[in-house]
């Protein structure tokens, strides 16, 4: 669940992105210090009484500071841990109001994304349909956006990318179900932007029409018919120019490598969107399921191309291990993610009750969508420095 109050990590999260330490440390409050002797006092219970009030003199000690609102101040404070996605529709109407049906429309995109950015998340597929995991449908109804801005007209979707601490300890570094459940959200968001990214490449940027095995690998990378279908519904209507799509990541965490900030679709690409769409619901691919985990054992003799890994991962909710035999590449990949980095594999799972989980491997690569040392005490303490 997203929390919007303020509270003391996103503060710290705050105060050391804009240059401020730590300098004495007290079980209910802290002073932070910055160049040229500046200093602010730090509250941490959000259950004692005064709590609000030493909340609203630190904004205005930092309004003081940085010259700016204190209510600006606030709200960049409580964002530290929320990843927004903008899904903009630039109109004729200018930038205060939109007509009913093109703002309707926008919001049914946005739940569109949502559903269809989950459902890839945990399976690439190319068209849906009444297979659409449940999981995904139920993210949509826990979803939120914050208030409509002028800019044409703009519905920000709001995501938790919040990783809880993990326990310190001496043993190897492990999956921790938590973790992995306070992930799910960055994952999400991640992946619609690498599907976003893919869908403007063939049906925006590219002058030739895609191929069936253009679209095809795009199923690869979280593209399906209806993450097209979502794009498409706002811009069957005249008065909508073109949708962006914008991704604002949390400060207080490492933004995902490799995903491009925003992606534009204008109205003049609306035929090659439905074209891409179409092929996507035709797609005869099989159902290909996501596990995401870490390597926790290679196994490799000196003459084989290649090698068996066991991932450990989250399979229905529970733990389980998972035995993947990869090629060169990929277990090359493994070995330099080998209990530090985690892991995306997809492909066919075989859930084998009672024995070990298997997958024929279709691609296997680092994820990128969280911190590279997540699970790595030592980075953790590392970045608190």
């Amino acid at each position: 669940m997203i929390d919007l109050a303020v509270d003391f990590p996103q503060i710290a999260s705050y105060l050391r992105n804009a240059g401020w330490a730590p300098s004495v440390s007290g079980e209910i409050a802290d002073f932070w210090t910055r160049d040229e002797g500046l200093e602010v006092l730090v509250p941490k219970l959000p259950h004692a009484p005064d709590f609000d009030k030493r909340i609203e003199l630190l904004t205005r000690d930092l309004q003081r500071i940085e010259e700016r609102p204190a209510q600006d101040i606030r709200n960049d404070i409580t964002r530290q841990f929320l990843d927004i996605t903008d899904i903009r529709a630039d109109h004729e109407y200018g930038e205060q109001c939109i007509p009913l049906e093109a703002g309707h429309k926008l919001f049914t995109t946005a739940k569109g994304l949502v559903v269809s950015a989950t459902a890839s998340t945990l399976q690439r597929r190319g068209y849906f349909g009444r297979s659409m995991p449940k999981r995904a449908r139920d993210q949509a109804r826990r979803a939120l956006v914050g208030h409509t801005r002028p800019g044409s007209y703009v519905v920000p979707i709001i995501n938790n990318a919040r990783l809880p601490d993990l326990p310190s300890q001496d043993e190897q570094p492990r999956l921790i179900e938590s973790v992995e459940e306070a992930a799910f959200e960055r994952r999400v968001t991640t992946n619609l932007a690498r599907a976003l990214g893919v869908l403007q490449e063939i049906a925006v940027v590219r002058e030739n029409k895609p191929s069936v095995r253009d679209v095809h690998d795009a199923v690869g990378e979280g593209l399906s018919f209806e993450m097209c279908r979502a794009i498409v519904r706002p811009l069957q209507e005249q008065v909508v120019r073109r949708v962006d799509i914008t991704f604002a990541w949390a400060p207080g965490v490492a933004p995902p490598r490799g995903v491009a900030p925003g992606f534009e679709f204008p109205s003049g690409c609306l035929d090659s969107l439905k074209d891409v769409a179409g092929t996507l619901r035709r797609d005869p691919s099989n159902s290909e399921e996501v596990v995401y985990g870490i390597v926790v054992g290679l196994r490799s003799r000196s003459r084989d191309e290649g090698g068996r890994v066991e991932v450990e991962t989250l399979i229905d909710g529970a733990k389980r291990l998972v035995r993947l035999d990869l090629n060169e590449r990929q277990y090359e990949i493994a070995r330099a993610c080998h209990k530090r980095s985690p892991v995306i594999a997809r492909g066919t799972l075989h859930r084998n009750p009672g024995r070990m989980a298997s997958m024929e491997v279709a691609n296997f690569e680092q994820d990128l969508s969280l911190p590279i040392d997540i699970f790595s005490q030592g980075s953790r303490e590392a970045d608190r420095r």
